[in-house]
């Protein structure tokens, strides 16, 4: 191999290399894999939590995390929440507030009934 082949080499990788660098999402079009695009240019995404409002955070976060990838700010115009426990809600809530009772006066944890996808938002946003 003469060094004409050794240049010639060297040359195409490095120009490999510089494309060959970690792809980001950020202002590329790419949308986070927990949304979707429905039609009219609304998206749609989903966040979870042990309360409503936790859920509701949740879902906002995943809005202005997709909306960023445009380098816009969403604008909502649908929420749902709702409760999806394995329990009825009111039961869920009361089990809770005594749990969090007794830890009050004993100091010991006697465990939640509450998980973190209790509440689901959904929530449909534009990106402007």
């Amino acid at each position: 191999m003469t060094i004409y082949h050794s240049v010639a080499l060297a040359i195409a990788a490095l120009l490999l290399s510089a494309c060959a660098g970690t792809p980001s999402t950020y202002g590329t079009g790419v949308l986070p894999s927990h949304t979707i695009m429905k039609e009219g240019g609304i998206y749609q995404s989903s966040g979870y939590g042990v309360s409503g409002d936790e859920s509701e955070k949740a879902a906002t976060f995943n809005a202005n995390e997709s909306c960023a990838v445009f380098k816009k700010i969403p604008v909502v115009s649908k929420m749902n929440s709702k409760y999806q426990g394995a329990m009825d809600e009111d039961v869920n809530k009361t089990v809770n507030a005594v749990s969090g009772l007794l830890k009050s006066v004993t100091g010991k944890n006697y465990g939640t009934t509450a998980t973190e996808k209790d509440y689901k938002t959904s929530i449909e946003f534009r990106c402007q």
